[in-house]
């Protein structure tokens, strides 16, 4: 069943005195004299390191079924414990990193 429209002939609001009623207009709607001037201070010099982009390389390899899951299952453990995404790409590279003693 289909509800019928509502009645608004009861309705004496003016829309335009709700939708010019905001925080925001009430603000913008203020002279400058009225607004109180916040003593300005100097912005604080941030440090922001750039990192130098390491380009990298598609490798393929194919895994016994055993050592794909436990890579699977170790990346997911990781993660949890970790609170952060941990990748199986993040594990291989720190193996390899490990075993070939690399920076």
């Amino acid at each position: 069943m289909i509800k019928a429209k509502p009645d608004i002939k009861s309705f004496k609001k003016d829309p335009t005195e709700f939708l010019e009623g905001g925080e925001a207009d009430k603000a913008l709607a203020k002279k400058p004299s009225e607004v109180e001037s916040a003593p300005v201070e100097a912005p604080k010099p941030q440090v922001i390191e750039a990192f130098k982009p390491e380009p990298t390389v598609q490798k393929l390899f194919r895994l016994r079924w055993d050592i794909a899951n436990a890579l699977k299952i170790g990346a997911a453990q990781e993660s949890a414990r970790t609170g952060k995404r941990v990748t199986e790409t993040d594990i291989v590279q720190q193996l390899l990193m490990k075993h070939y003693q690399l920076k």
